[in-house]
């Protein structure tokens, strides 16, 4: 069966086993670098909220020898164990008042998004942008969000630097920052592992945030790397691991930023999955200047 057919009976299957009361449609969504994958969004009494479930794996199991009943039953699961959404009036989502304690951002790369990036609000920052989406609703699977685009600062009639600092402020409160030392992180990795080798690896620290979703926004937090500076009385080198979390190593003067570069290349390349890369160079945080800044000269591509 071709991919089309296959997403259309999945489609026509879960129309007939939720009801009329559903709404479901196919769309082709573009997510970070690049990647394009076919949602099947499913709406209930007209609600706005719409979640997609992404097929693009379901076809793989088919090929491999599940049936399209299996799959089906797989995904209203799926669905079921995520049904109770957010309830919001279709007048709230015009309504900025309504919507900016909502209102969050993250990293993503520049270079990897031009096609994402033209259809959203985004502020430069280095080799990356910040861009800004709704946080909807938090569960034990995860969270969900909506993307926030052009036509919502049309509507919503603000700048992009209002959205700013309303998103920057709310998604410091709704995801605390997290720093976690690597050593503290490998401890129970040393049992199963005796080989590891703790020492080599106890300089790094990890930023995440509390949920570990799209947390490498936390070095943009008010003073979380300031605070940290401080405490390790050096400047900082920020690896970016992923877009949901990145590396803090105390800045040597023996430290080759590019070598550093070469690996975090590496890692992207072999370890990291292509919707989740952030960038292949590394940044580093001055306490004289309380900024940061490019540091490598990396010119790899991330994709």
């Amino acid at each position: 069966m071709v991919y089309d057919v296959f997403l259309n009976k999945i489609k026509t299957g879960m129309e007939q086993a939720l009801g009329k009361e559903y709404e479901l449609s196919l769309h082709r969504i573009t997510k970070n670098n690049g990647l394009i994958l076919d949602g099947l969004c499913i709406s209930k009494d007209k609600n706005p909220v719409a979640p997609a479930i992404y097929l693009n794996n379901c076809y793989h199991q088919y090929l491999e020898g599940c049936s399209l009943e299996e799959i089906t039953q797989e995904l209203l699961e799926l669905y079921r164990s995520n049904e109770v959404l957010p309830t919001i009036h279709p007048a709230r989502l015009s309504d900025y008042s309504a919507m900016k304690s909502r209102t969050a951002c993250r990293l993503i790369n520049t270079a990897a998004n031009e096609t994402l990036l033209q259809d959203m609000p985004h502020i430069p920052w280095n080799d990356l942008s910040i861009v800004f989406y709704l946080f909807l609703q938090e569960n034990d699977t995860g969270i969900m969000t909506a993307g926030i685009h052009t036509s919502h600062l049309n509507t919503w009639g603000i700048s992009q630097d209002e959205l700013f600092q309303a998103a920057i402020s709310n998604v410091s409160q709704l995801f605390p920052p997290s720093i976690t030392s690597m050593d503290c992180i490998l401890e129970d990795l040393t049992d199963a592992v005796p080989d590891l080798n703790r020492q080599a690896m106890t300089p790094f620290y990890v930023l995440s945030n509390t949920c570990g979703i799209n947390g490498a926004i936390c070095m943009l937090y008010p003073d979380v790397l300031k605070h940290f500076s401080e405490g390790i009385e050096r400047d900082v080198l920020i690896l970016p691991s992923s877009i949901h979390e990145v590396l803090l190593l105390p800045d040597e003067e023996d430290i080759s930023y590019d070598e550093l570069s070469q690996m975090v290349a590496q890692i992207n390349a072999s370890e990291v999955l292509p919707q989740d890369r952030l960038s292949n160079q590394i940044y580093r945080y001055s306490r004289r200047s309380d900024s940061i800044e490019i540091v490598s000269s990396c010119m790899l591509p991330l994709n």
